[in-house]
């Protein structure tokens, strides 16, 4: 280790100085972050309504087959930055070096499999789920060739974990960002231009998106390779298991909170098929949820941020800042969702219309953005909370909560306003609402009672 590496890791500004400070430092790079993540899925969205409200609903559909395979990637990221952050707190250069290391080499076996299997069995999936051959079909054809992006992901979601858990959110921001603009680029040339090569269609957004994320891949190990990080590239091979054990212990429930999470989702995809017209409501539905995702991405770089700061200060044995940055960056959120909640209610309409040419398209995405707008500040309550929770190792916490609040409310309650008292999707959104108000609660709850400080890594 070089001296001028070993004087950095000493630096850690997150644990020391005024905290506000930290909070701003580490928040506004991962703002950007999310919003240039939420950006892509609007594009995708808009480009596929040029192509008709069947391929929005297949891009909707498709994508979160891939992304129920993407949590496991998602998830060992979690246990990554849980541990790292505590070493660099702790000035443990050893443990952080091995730690990082051993999660290349976990997330890229990870990658490979999850990609084979993908490609292989996510396609009979999609018929569980869509009445709608059209659907049907454009989400297979979508699948085919987008299951590949799961291996150049794995890569750059673990490099850009380990710079976030050193407190440098400004590398993720230069990898989301090229990603961002190739991706949306390509999407622009691809399908709309349809140069260089004409009809691809919905597969033209598809190969954009695993173009963009090969050079995000290679961009972030090019980042890792002149950083701090940089000796951990030795330390892929051997496998050493207890480190392997302590990232999958910390990972695993995090994978399955968000396994659960994405399955609901598509139970919500069967019981909007149940509706009428729809194919109108899936559309709203994928509409809805990228429109709704650019609101709640500050709640992502916050999540984000908290999970880094609390895992550092309790590195360093900082227990009170630990608890303080929580409840700080929970109140950062909430007045900010209240703010964006009055504008989601207001503009909902404009923002429909500008998404889609549908009648009913329009009417099922205003009514989706004002009642979920309802449920904003209580959503800042459970996404910072959970990022508190996951930076000091607490991940089997949120698991519960969200399979509670998703499986024994949102889901039954779904399926009873909608189909059994005929709300339509309307009883479909005010269920989403009802459970993400119960899981804030549960989640709070779990923070205030510091059962989490007591966690070990």
């Amino acid at each position: 280790m070089s001296v001028e590496t070993t004087k950095q890791i000493n630096e850690t500004p997150l644990v020391t100085g005024n905290l506000w400070h930290a909070i701003w430092t580490m928040s506004w790079p991962l703002l950007l972050t999310t919003i240039a993540n939420s950006m892509v899925s609007l594009t995708d969205v808009k480009v596929a309504s040029l192509l008709g409200s069947h391929n929005q609903a297949a891009v909707g559909l498709a994508e979160h087959i891939i992304f129920m395979f993407m949590v496991f990637i998602l998830s060992l990221g979690v246990g990554t930055t849980a541990i790292v952050a505590r070493a660099f707190g702790a000035r443990d250069q050893k443990e952080m070096i091995l730690a990082a290391g051993q999660s290349f080499a976990f997330s890229v076996i990870m990658g490979l499999i999850l990609s084979c299997t993908a490609g292989l069995c996510a396609q009979y999936m999609i018929g569980l789920f869509t009445r709608s051959q059209q659907v049907f079909e454009a989400a297979r054809t979508y699948l085919n060739a987008y299951s590949l992006v799961l291996i150049p992901y794995s890569v750059s979601i673990i490099a850009n974990a380990l710079f976030r858990a050193i407190g440098d959110s400004k590398k993720p921001l230069i990898v989301v960002s090229t990603m961002t603009a190739i991706n949306i680029t390509l999407d622009v040339l691809l399908v709309v231009y349809q140069w260089p090569v004409k009809g691809l269609g919905i597969v033209g957004m598809a190969w954009a998106g695993l173009i963009a994320a090969l050079i995000g891949a290679t961009l972030s190990l090019f980042l890792v390779r002149r950083s701090i990080l940089a000796p951990c590239l030795g330390q892929i091979w051997p496998v050493h298991k207890d480190i392997l054990r302590r990232l999958s212990a910390i990972g695993l429930p995090s994978a399955f909170q968000r396994l659960g999470w994405t399955l609901s989702v598509f139970v919500v995809f069967f019981i909007l098929d149940k509706c009428q017209d729809s194919v109108a409501a899936l559309a709203s539905w994928t509409i809805g949820m990228r429109v709704e995702s650019l609101i709640y991405m500050p709640l992502m770089a916050l999540s984000l941020a908290v999970s880094s700061i609390i895992g550092q200060n309790l590195g360093a044995n900082e227990t009170d800042r630990a608890i303080q940055a929580g409840w700080r960056v929970t109140n950062i959120g909430i007045i900010m969702m209240v703010i964006l909640g009055f504008g989601l209610f207001a503009f909902a309409g404009p923002v429909a219309r500008s998404m889609s040419t549908d009648i009913g398209t329009i009417a099922y995405t205003t009514s989706y953005l004002r009642i979920n707008c309802l449920a904003e500040p209580f959503l800042a309550l459970a996404m910072v909370l959970t990022g508190a929770l996951q930076g000091a190792g607490d991940t089997k916490s949120p698991m519960w909560f969200t399979i509670i609040t998703n499986w024994l409310v949102r889901l039954p309650l779904a399926y009873f306003l909608a189909i059994a008292l005929h709300l339509g999707p309307e009883g479909v959104w005010w269920a989403m609402t009802t459970s993400i108000l119960l899981q804030a609660v549960l989640v709070t709850w779990r923070f205030h009672s510091k059962a989490w400080l007591t966690v070990k890594v």
